[in-house]
């Protein structure tokens, strides 16, 4: 690992810090320094599918896990490895679905490697920046192009403002129960439309993404946080509907509100 990267993921705090405590949901404002766009090169993602393969799992109700206590000091080493290459990629030169593909696989690799440097801790939230614990997405965690970066620029001012997929909040994972899927192998552009459906259907389809509460419907807070990239309320609706497996579409048949929202902000390990 080397200095920079040792730096940047220190410090802890040991409070629980609530979910309504976590910090605002920015706005999705571009940086303009991420517009530009090339003719596509190869992105090698084997290191990130490596420590997916070693240390991802599979709980048995469909949700994605990982093993942060397991990871090795020779893992933790080639994580940091690979995204210092993951840094290194010339973005400018990726075809606009590479550079979907290579942010995403960025934000979820650095996003591991801060939660292992707090390890161990029972939220993301725990995670101190400053004086209070408030999570850790507004630190500068990679270095691309000779920028700093924080998991929130890499979200709110490349994926959200370049691509305008609602998808991408089933694809960024933020280390935590309530949170879509990790998926346990790297986004590559030649699958992304269909790997972007596979973790929209998942989530959408699970407990963590609606649920009956008596004849109110609850959801997930992401369609709180985030109903604008939707639409709106009805947009939410309209677009679960989509994805939505027999016993969803049950569920949302005749809704045109959602009564309240919930997220699980454990970290996202078996316990």
């Amino acid at each position: 690992m080397t200095l920079f990267r040792s730096m940047m993921i220190a410090l802890t705090g040991v409070a629980l810090v609530t979910a309504s405590a976590a910090q605002a949901v920015p706005k999705a404002q571009l940086i303009p320094r991420w517009q530009k766009s090339g003719p596509g090169m190869a992105v090698d993602y084997a290191g990130w599918n490596g420590i997916l393969k070693r240390y991802g799992g599979r709980t048995t109700g469909g949700r994605t896990v990982f093993a942060y206590a397991k990871v090795s000091a020779a893992d933790k080493a080639a994580l940091s490895a690979l995204i210092d290459r993951m840094e290194a990629v010339d973005v400018d030169r990726l075809s606009r679905p590479q550079q979907y593909a290579y942010w995403v696989n960025l934000y979820n690799a650095a996003t591991i490697e801060v939660v292992l440097g707090a390890y161990p801790v029972t939220s993301i939230l725990n995670i101190k920046d400053g004086l209070f614990p408030t999570g850790p997405w507004d630190r500068k965690v990679v270095t691309v192009k000779g920028m700093k970066l924080s998991l929130n620029n890499i979200e709110h001012g490349i994926l959200r403002p370049i691509f305008k997929d609602p998808r991408t909040h089933f694809a960024v994972n933020c280390a935590s129960v309530g949170c879509p899927n990790l998926a346990l192998t790297a986004y590559e552009a030649g699958n992304l439309d269909a790997q972007l459906d596979v973790a929209a259907r998942a989530y959408i389809n699970s407990p963590r993404g609606f649920q009956a509460k008596g004849k109110a419907l609850g959801a997930s807070r992401i369609f709180d946080w985030y109903g604008v990239d939707f639409g709106g309320p009805a947009g939410v609706l309209a677009f679960a509907r989509r994805y939505a497996d027999a016993d969803t579409a049950k569920l949302l048949a005749g809704r045109k509100t959602i009564d309240s929202y919930d997220y699980d902000w454990s970290i996202n390990e078996n316990r």
